[in-house]
């Protein structure tokens, strides 16, 4: 089930990937991260077909550091939820919410303050300093 040390991305997501970051001033890995997230977001089941395997190549633990965990939760999670199986399924779907997420993300996100819109309401409504206005 989560038995991957390394995984790869397609062309497509590492090319996009690397101009968004060096837009944003921000690490790939940290970019991975928020598409992971979007893609879990999306209702559809990613087609781990769609996407191929040569791209970069990129160290579980530079890919998602201290949130391992957590992200492993959010997919078992998804897995659940989309009737999938936990062991078979795993690393094919995790490699297709990254590849789908990265693609949404850059597609999404042109500067910072983008980002901003991808956060939750109630959350970006706590955030001290940033006024309804601010928006």
């Amino acid at each position: 089930m989560t038995s991957f040390n390394r995984v790869k991305l397609s062309k497509e997501a590492t090319f996009r990937a690397r101009a968004a970051a060096g837009r944003l001033g921000i690490t790939p890995n940290i970019l991975y991260r928020f598409g992971i997230c979007l893609s879990i977001d999306d209702p559809s089941i990613p087609n781990p077909v769609q996407y191929g395997q040569d791209g970069q190549e990129i160290d579980r633990r530079t890919l998602l550091g201290e949130w391992d965990s957590f992200f492993i939760a959010l997919m078992k999670q998804r897995l659940k939820q989309d009737g999938l199986d936990l062991e078979r399924d795993f690393d094919l779907q995790f490699k297709a919410h990254l590849n789908r997420g990265t693609l949404l993300f850059c597609n999404r996100v042109r500067d910072l303050a983008d980002i901003y819109e991808l956060l939750p309401s109630g959350l970006t409504n706590s955030i001290p300093g940033i006024q309804q206005q601010d928006r």
